[in-house]
C-alpha cells in the first residue's frame, strides 16, 4: 500500500466514502430516499399560497378542494423516504465499521513489534472501537445533515425569491455573518475533538491497567491511587466535552440571533408591502412558513461543525493506524519444512534512542536438532536474541541466518511456520480446548490429530475430564485450567504444528516445582527431533541441553555443556551457586 499523507477534512472524508461507495446501491438509495424526503418540506411551504388565498378568498377552487390530498401524500412520501434512508444508511454504517475494523485490525496484525512497546494497549482498543464507531456516526450524520437540509435550504431559498425577492435579499444579507461565525469555531472544535478524543484513549488505557492488576491493588492498598488516575482521565474527557458543547451551543445561540434579527426585518418591510398591495395574505403566510421552516435546517448545518470537528478527530486516528508501515516481508525464499541450521554472525541490535546496544556481536551456530540454553541476569538481552529468529526485531548490525539463509530473504510467512513457540504465558483464547490448540492456519487439523497432539503434551487425561472434552470453552486466558494444565495446552499446540524449530521462553518459570517436573517431561518429548532454543530461569532445566550460551550485557561471554561451564568458574557457575543455596535454603 502506497503512503498516504492526506490527513486533512477533505482528504479523510475522501476517504471515508471509499468505503461507502463498496456498497453503491446502498449507498445511492439511501441518498435518493434522503432527496426525496427533504424535497417534501419546501413542498409543503409552497401550498400555503393556495391554502390560504383560495380557502379564505370566499370561493373556493378546484385547487382547494384538492390541497388535503395532496398534503398526506406529501407527508407518505417523506414517512416511507425517511424509513427507506434510515434503514439503508443503518446497514450501510454497520458495513462500513465492519470493513474498518477488519483492515485496522488486519494491519495491526502486521506490524512491527516496535509498535506494540510504543502504544499501550487501551490505546488501540480505543482506536479500533470507539474511534471507529465516532468516524462513522459522524460520517454518516454529517452526509445526511448536508443533503437533506441542504436540499431543504436549497428548495426554501427558491420558494422565498419565487415569493417575493426584495425580502429574500434580507436573508441573503445574514449570509456572510453565518459564515465567519461558523469559521471562528471550527478552529475551537477541532482542538477541542483532539483532546477529547486523546483522554478518552487514556481512559480506557487506564481501565484495561486496573482490570489486569486488579490483584496488585488490592495486595498494595492502591485502589485510591488508581481511582485518581482513572478519574484525572475522566475529568480530562469532561472537561474537553464541555468546551465542544460550549462553544457549539454559543455559535448555534449567535446563528440563532442574526436568524432572529432577519425574520423581525422581514415582517417589518412584509407589512409595508403589504399596504401596497404588493403581498397578498398567502404570499406572506408562505414567506414567513418557508422563513421558519428554513431556521431548524440552518441550525443543524450549523451545528454540524462540532461532529465535523469529532469525526475528523477520530478519522485522524483511524487512517493513520491503517496507513502506517507493517513488518517489512520483501522476502521470497520458501521451503515446505526447514532443516533447522540456524546462524548469528557478528549480530548486533540497539533501539532506537538507546544508550546503550542490547545486543553486541553475538556469534552462535546451532545445528538442526541441536537444544541451546540461553541464560542471564534480567536484561542481558536473552529474550531480544529469540525475537530475532521470527524476525519480530531485526538486527542492527550482522546477520541471522536459518538453513543458510538470510532470514530478510525468507518469506515471512513461510519463515514463521517453521517456528513453534511455548512461553511463560499460555495466551489460550475464550474459546474451545479444540480451536485453542488447532490454533491458527492449524483451524482443518483432524480430531485424531489433535487428540494426538494432546496425548503428546499430557494434556489427554485432565481434557477427557472436562464437561464437554475437546468443546469445553476454557473462558478468559483459560481461567477454567491450573497452570499446568494451561502450559500443556500450548505444548499440545507446539506439538500440532510440529515445526523444525522451537523457542522455549521461560515455559515453566510461572510453575510450581511439581507442575514444572511434570511439565518438563512433556517438553523433552517435544524438543525431540527440533532446533530448540531455552530461555530458563531454572539451570536445572538445561542440565539435557547440547550446549549453553550465557548473556550478560548484551554479550556472549560463554557458552559450553551444563558440565563444561560449571568447570570454568565463571558467570553461569556463579549463578548456579545462587540458585543452589536458594533452592537450600527453601528446602530447610
Amino acid at each position: 500500500m502506497p503512503e498516504i499523507t492526506d490527513y486533512t477534512a477533505k482528504g479523510l472524508y475522501k476517504r471515508l466514502l471509499s468505503y461507502s461507495l463498496r456498497y453503491w446501491p446502498l449507498f445511492a438509495t439511501s441518498l435518493i430516499a434522503l432527496v426525496f424526503a427533504a424535497v417534501t418540506e419546501p413542498l409543503f411551504a409552497s401550498l400555503m399560497k393556495p391554502l390560504i388565498d383560495e380557502n379564505f378568498s370566499g370561493e373556493r377552487t378546484e385547487m382547494a378542494k384538492w390541497l388535503p390530498v395532496i398534503i398526506i401524500v406529501l407527508f407518505l412520501i417523506r414517512g416511507l423516504a425517511t424509513y427507506i434512508n434510515e434503514y439503508c444508511s443503518a446497514k450501510l454504517a454497520g458495513l462500513v465499521v465492519h470493513d474498518l475494523r477488519f483492515d485496522m485490525l488486519s494491519r495491526i496484525l502486521r506490524f512491527p513489534n516496535s509498535y506494540f512497546v510504543e502504544q499501550p494497549a487501551g490505546k488501540i482498543i480505543s482506536t479500533v472501537s470507539t474511534n471507529v464507531d465516532a468516524v462513522t456516526e459522524a460520517g454518516f450524520n454529517i452526509i445526511t445533515v448536508l443533503i437533506r437540509d441542504g436540499a431543504i435550504v436549497i428548495g426554501l431559498m427558491a420558494i422565498l425569491l419565487y415569493t417575493n425577492w426584495q425580502l429574500t435579499l434580507i436573508c441573503f444579507a445574514i449570509l456572510p455573518l453565518i459564515a465567519i461565525g461558523v469559521s471562528v469555531a471550527a478552529k475551537r472544535l477541532n482542538r477541542f475533538a483532539h483532546s477529547a478524543q486523546t483522554s478518552h484513549a487514556d481512559l480506557v488505557q487506564s481501565i484495561s491497567e486496573v482490570i489486569g492488576a486488579q490483584k496488585i491493588i488490592k495486595i498494595y492498598g492502591a485502589q485510591q491511587v488508581e481511582t485518581d488516575r482513572f478519574m484525572k482521565s475522566a475529568d480530562e474527557i469532561m472537561k474537553s466535552r464541555v468546551k465542544l458543547v460550549a462553544t457549539s451551543a454559543a455559535n448555534s445561540a449567535i446563528v440563532q440571533w442574526i436568524l432572529a434579527a432577519a425574520v423581525a426585518a422581514v415582517v417589518y418591510f412584509a407589512g409595508i408591502l403589504a399596504e401596497s398591495d404588493s403581498m397578498t395574505a398567502g404570499d406572506f403566510a408562505s414567506f414567513m412558513t418557508a422563513m421558519m421552516m428554513l431556521l431548524a435546517p440552518v441550525k443543524r448545518l450549523t451545528n454540524i461543525n462540532q461532529q465535523l470537528q469529532k469525526g475528523l478527530a477520530a478519522a485522524d486516528n483511524v487512517f493513520r493506524v491503517v496507513d502506517r508501515s507493517v513488518e517489512n516481508s520483501s522476502g521470497t525464499h520458501t521451503t515446505d519444512r526447514a532443516l533447522g541450521y540456524i546462524e548469528f554472525n557478528k549480530v548486533g541490535l540497539t533501539f532506537p534512542g538507546a544508550e546503550a546496544p542490547t545486543l553486541v556481536d553475538i556469534n552462535l551456530w546451532v545445528k538442526p536438532g541441536q537444544t541451546v540454553g540461553i541464560v542471564g541476569v534480567s536484561g542481558g538481552g536473552k529474550s531480544t536474541l529469540i525475537n530475532l529468529l521470527p524476525r519480530f526485531l531485526d538486527p542492527t548490525s550482522g546477520v541471522v541466518k536459518l538453513d543458510s539463509v538470510d532470514l530478510k530473504q525468507w518469506d515471512l510467512q513461510c519463515l514463521r511456520r517453521q517456528i513453534a513457540v511455548v512461553t511463560q504465558e499460555s495466551h489460550l483464547l475464550n474459546d474451545t480446548v479444540r480451536n485453542n490448540i488447532a490454533y491458527g492456519e492449524m483451524r482443518g487439523a483432524s480430531d485424531e490429530a489433535i487428540l494426538n497432539a494432546a496425548r503428546m503434551a499430557n494434556a489427554l487425561p485432565f481434557i477427557e475430564k472436562l464437561e464437554n472434552g475437546l468443546d469445553t470453552v476454557l473462558g478468559d486466558n483459560g481461567l477454567r485450567l491450573s497452570g499446568g494444565q494451561r502450559q500443556r495446552i500450548s505444548i499440545a499446540r507446539a506439538f500440532l504444528k510440529n515445526a523444525p524449530i522451537l523457542i522455549l521462553d521461560e515455559a515453566t518459570s510461572a510453575l510450581d516445582s511439581e507442575a514444572e517436573r511434570e511439565v518438563q517431561e512433556d517438553m523433552e518429548r517435544l524438543r525431540h527431533g527440533r532446533t530448540t532454543l531455552v530461555i530458563a530461569h531454572r539451570l536445572s532445566t538445561l542440565t539435557t541441553a547440547d550446549f549453553i550460551i550465557v548473556l550478560d550485557q548484551g554479550k556472549l561471554i560463554e557458552q559450553g555443556t551444563h558440565q563444561e561451564l560449571l568447570a570454568r568458574q565463571g558467570k553461569y557457575q556463579y549463578l548456579h551457586s545462587i540458585q543452589n543455596q536458594s533452592t537450600s535454603l527453601s528446602t530447610d
